[in-house]
């Protein structure tokens, strides 16, 4: 069986390649074994997207790009992209996950409504596969490794948030309360 080129995903910072040592490499699954979407993702939302396919949405009006091995559609956005269009246009139709990470994407950036996904590029299911097991779903938008890696997943961070704002209103209650039995 022929195999296919080098994803994005064996490019590219550690954490990529660490996603691509987890499994038996994305860039070398056999183009007629492919791989079922990831599992937490209905196959109609997460259809695998030829790079082929890609490359032939380079227009503004029709752009993809790909990132962590996900495609996205940034054709609404593109207008309103703050480092302008060239920025977005220069990296069309291709992987665009190193130049993405090299801007420092905001949480807001990754969480663009106007940019939606597309599905999963050809040969980077497994990657996605990876990065939903370290808690990413779609409604994130734009995966953030480094957060990912960092607090096993958004669903942590979440929790770890709500955590921290109870210790605050507790410790407040507290001085508020202390101070009323002082005055009396």
């Amino acid at each position: 069986s022929r195999l296919q080129r080098p994803g994005p995903c064996a490019r590219g910072p550690s954490l990529r390649r660490s996603l691509c040592a987890k499994r038996t490499a994305c860039a070398r699954t056999p183009k007629s074994g492919a791989l079922p979407p990831p599992a937490r993702v209905p196959a109609a939302a997460m259809r695998v997207v030829p790079r082929s396919e890609l490359a032939k949405h380079t227009a503004a009006e029709n752009l993809w790009v790909a990132v962590h091995g996900l495609v996205w559609d940034v054709s609404k956005y593109l207008p309103n992209h703050p480092g302008g269009t060239e920025v977005v246009e220069a990296v069309a139709g291709k992987d665009a996950t190193q130049e993405f990470e090299d801007a420092l994407h905001s949480v807001g950036a990754r969480r663009e409504e106007e940019v939606t996904l597309v599905g999963v590029l050809e040969g980077c299911e497994a990657e996605v596969r990876s990065l939903q097991e370290m808690g990413w779903v779609e409604k994130h938008g734009i995966p953030d490794l480094d957060a990912l890696r960092a607090g096993g997943g958004y669903s942590k961070q979440l929790l770890l948030l709500g955590a921290a704002v109870l210790v605050a209103v507790g410790a407040v209650a507290a001085v508020a309360l202390a101070r009323r039995r002082g005055h009396k």
